[in-house]
C-alpha cells in the first residue's frame, strides 16, 4: 500500500520508548511493518524467524508471536472489539495494552473489517499496573467468596476455587458450559448471573446452591464500548455459616433475656436462693406467700430433693415470724428412743446419761419462731400423738419434768410419701393428718419444670466455684443435656451432679463430653447432635460417590425430621435452609411434615 511504510517511519520518532507499532494484514495478522521496539519486544521471544529489514520480525503472524494466553485473549478481543479498542494481554511474561485501527487497502479507516486482506495499525504500550494473569488467578483463587464469570452469550468463561468449595463443583463442569444448561442439568436451582444478562443491571438475590449451601449472589453486568453486555461477574457469598452465627446469636440473646428476666423476678420477690423462673414454680410461689401470711400450721409435700426445706425457709421469712428463730429438724434422723427428748427437752436427772442441767428441745428453741419437722411420715406414732397435742393447745411437758412448758411456735410438716395411704395402713394418725392438711403446698418435681434447669446449675455452678475457688462454665449443649434429664433426685441430685462437674472438669468450659453417661443414656437424640459429638455416618457408602452422597443425605435428612418434627427445626440441625430441606426430602422422596 503506497506510503504505508512511511507512514510508520514518521509515527515511530513521536512515540515513548516503551511504546511499539506494527502494521498487519489478512486474517492471521501478518506482520508487515514494525518499529524498533517492537523488533525488540518480539525478539526476546527467541524466535529465530525474523525477516524484513534490520531485526523487524516481517513475515510472520503475530498473533502467533504472542504466548498462548496472550492469543487466546487477543483472538476474543479481535472478535468481538471495535475499532481503536484496547486489550491487555500477555506477551512472553509481560503485560501490553493492545490497540488496534483498521484500514482499508486505499489507506482510509474503516468502521469495522470487512475483508481479511485489510490492513490493521497497531500499537502496544507496556503497562506496569497490570496484573499477569497468574497473578490476577491466585488472587481470585484465595478469595473466600465465589466468583462466576460468563461472557454475554451466557457462557461460563472462569468460576475461582471458592465457587467449588461453595457448590461442589469442578470448575472444568463449568467453563464453556452455558448456565441455562447446568440450572437443567441440576447443578443449580437457579441462575442469578442469568438475570442480570437479561435484565442488563445489577441483580441481588439469595439462591440455595448442592448440598443446601445458602448463597447471596450479586450479579454484576460489564457493558462493552457499544452499550452491550461484555462480561457478567458474579460474586457468591456463603451464607449458612452467617446464619448458624446469627442462630447462635439469637439463641445466646434469648437464654439471656431468660436469665435477666429471672434476676429480676428473684429481686423482685426478695428471694434470695430460691430459682423459680417457670409458670409452675411461680404458681408454687404464690402458693407458699399465702401460706406464709396465714399464722397456722403448714404440710409440704413433694418428692425428695425438691426443695421443701428451702420452701420452709422461704415461708419463715415471708410470715410475720422473719425475725424469730427457723429451727429444722429431720424427723428420720432421730432414733425413736430419743425423739421425745430431742423435741420437747428433758428435766436433770430424767435418765441415765442426762445432763445435769436438763435441756431445751426444738419446740422451745423455736419459740417466737418457725419449727421445721421434715420426714414427718417418719415420727412413731407415740409421738404424733404428743405432737397433736402441742398443735392444740402450744403447751407440754419435758421429759421427767411435772412444769408445762408454753411456747408460741409455728410447725411446716414435710415428707415425701404418701399420708394418705398411710392412713388407711394404720401407719400415720388419722386425726394428725387432717389436722395437718388445712393448709398444704405441693412442690412440683424437677421434671415438670426443666426450663429452670439451666438457671438451677449456673446457680449451684457459681456456689462451687467459689467455694473450690475455681471458674468454670456450661457449653450451651451441655445445658440442654442437663435440661433433657430426666432428674428422679430432683434439685439435690442436680445440686451433686453440678459440684461432681465443677471438681472433675479440668477445662474452664463444662462440655457435653465431661456429663457423667447417664445423663446422655436417656436421650440419644442428644448426644447425636452435641456439639463434641462425632459424626454419624449411617448411611450406605457402597455404589459410586453420587450414590454414596445421595444416601447419606437421605439418611440425615430422614434422621433430622423425624427428631424435629418439622422442616424448620430439621433445617436447623441439619444448618442448611427450610427450603433446601423441602427440595432434597421430595427429591429424595422422604415424607416432609406439614
Amino acid at each position: 500500500m503506497p506510503g504505508m511504510n512511511k507512514g510508520i517511519h514518521r509515527i515511530a520518532p513521536a512515540l515513548p520508548d516503551n511504546v511499539c507499532a506494527g502494521i498487519c494484514s489478512g486474517p492471521d495478522w501478518v506482520l508487515e511493518e514494525a518499529n524498533e521496539a517492537l523488533a525488540a519486544v518480539l525478539a526476546r521471544s527467541g524466535d529465530g524467524g525474523l525477516a524484513g529489514r534490520g531485526r523487524q520480525p516481517c513475515g510472520k503472524s503475530f498473533l502467533r508471536l504472542l504466548s498462548p494466553g496472550g492469543q487466546d485473549a487477543a483472538a476474543d478481543g479481535i472478535r468481538r472489539s471495535k475499532p481503536e479498542n484496547t486489550l491487555c494481554v500477555r506477551a512472553y511474561d509481560r503485560d501490553f495494552a493492545f490497540s488496534w485501527t483498521w484500514i482499508s487497502p486505499d489507506g482510509q479507516r474503516r468502521a469495522r473489517s470487512a475483508r481479511p486482506d485489510d490492513r490493521r495499525f497497531f500499537l502496544l504500550q507496556e503497562l506496569s499496573v497490570c496484573l499477569d494473569y497468574r497473578e490476577m488467578q491466585a488472587i481470585l483463587d484465595s478469595m473466600y467468596d465465589g466468583i462466576w464469570v460468563i461472557d454475554g452469550n451466557g457462557i461460563t468463561r472462569h468460576v475461582n476455587r471458592a465457587l467449588k468449595r461453595i457448590a461442589g463443583i469442578e470448575p472444568r463442569e463449568m467453563i464453556g458450559n452455558h448456565v441455562a444448561e447446568l440450572v437443567r442439568q441440576g447443578r443449580f436451582s437457579s441462575a442469578v448471573t442469568l438475570n442480570a444478562l437479561q435484565e442488563k443491571k445489577v441483580v441481588t438475590r439469595f439462591d440455595d446452591y448442592p448440598g443446601g449451601v445458602r448463597c447471596l449472589n450479586t450479579s454484576t453486568p460489564i457493558f462493552d464500548e457499544a452499550g452491550k453486555i461484555w462480561r457478567v461477574v458474579a460474586c457468591i457469598r456463603d451464607m449458612t455459616e452467617l446464619e448458624r452465627l446469627q442462630k447462635r446469636l439469637a439463641d445466646a440473646e434469648r437464654v439471656a433475656h431468660k436469665y435477666k428476666s429471672e434476676l429480676v423476678s428473684l429481686r423482685q420477690n426478695q428471694n434470695p436462693g430460691f430459682v423459680a423462673g417457670s409458670e409452675k414454680m411461680l404458681a408454687c410461689l404464690r402458693e407458699l406467700e399465702k401460706a406464709a401470711r396465714a399464722p397456722s400450721g403448714i404440710l409440704l409435700l413433694g418428692e425428695t430433693g425438691t426443695g421443701k426445706t428451702l420452701a420452709s425457709g422461704y415461708i419463715h421469712r415471708k410470715s410475720q415470724r422473719a425475725r424469730g428463730p427457723f429451727v429444722s429438724v429431720n424427723c428420720a434422723a432421730i432414733s425413736s428412743s430419743l425423739i421425745e427428748s430431742e423435741l420437747f427437752g428433758y428435766e436433770k436427772g430424767a435418765f441415765t446419761g442426762a445432763s445435769q442441767n436438763g435441756k431445751k428441745g426444738f419446740f422451745e428453741l423455736a419459740d417466737q419462731g418457725t419449727l421445721l419437722l421434715d420426714e414427718i411420715g417418719e415420727l412413731p406414732l407415740a409421738m404424733q400423738a404428743k405432737l397433736l397435742q402441742v398443735l392444740d393447745d402450744h403447751s407440754f411437758h419435758r421429759v421427767g419434768g411435772e412444769k408445762r412448758v408454753n411456747v408460741d411456735v409455728r410447725v411446716i410438716a414435710a415428707t415425701n410419701r404418701p399420708l394418705e395411704q398411710m392412713v388407711g395402713a394404720g401407719e400415720f394418725r388419722a386425726d394428725l393428718y387432717y389436722r395437718l392438711r388445712v393448709l398444704s403446698v405441693s412442690i412440683p418435681p424437677l421434671r415438670e419444670h426443666p426450663s429452670d434447669i439451666p438457671a438451677l446449675a449456673m446457680t449451684f455452678l457459681n456456689d462451687a466455684c467459689q467455694r473450690y475457688g475455681t471458674a468454670r462454665a456450661f457449653s450451651p449443649k451441655a445445658l440442654e443435656c442437663l435440661s433433657l434429664y430426666s432428674w428422679p433426685g430432683n434439685v439435690r441430685e442436680l445440686r451433686a451432679a453440678v459440684e461432681l462437674l465443677t471438681a472433675m472438669t479440668e477445662s474452664n468450659i463444662i462440655r457435653v463430653k465431661d456429663l457423667p453417661s447417664y445423663l446422655l443414656g436417656a436421650k440419644t437424640d442428644v448426644h447425636v447432635f452435641a456439639e463434641d459429638a462425632p459424626a454419624r455416618h449411617d448411611a450406605d457408602v457402597s455404589g459410586t460417590l453420587r450414590e454414596a452422597v445421595a444416601s447419606l443425605e437421605r439418611s440425615m435428612i430422614r434422621a433430622a425430621l423425624s427428631a424435629a418434627g418439622s422442616t424448620y427445626k430439621a433445617a436447623a440441625r441439619l444448618g442448611i435452609s427450610q427450603s433446601s430441606v423441602v427440595r432434597k426430602a421430595r427429591k429424595l422422596g422422604i415424607g416432609v411434615p406439614e
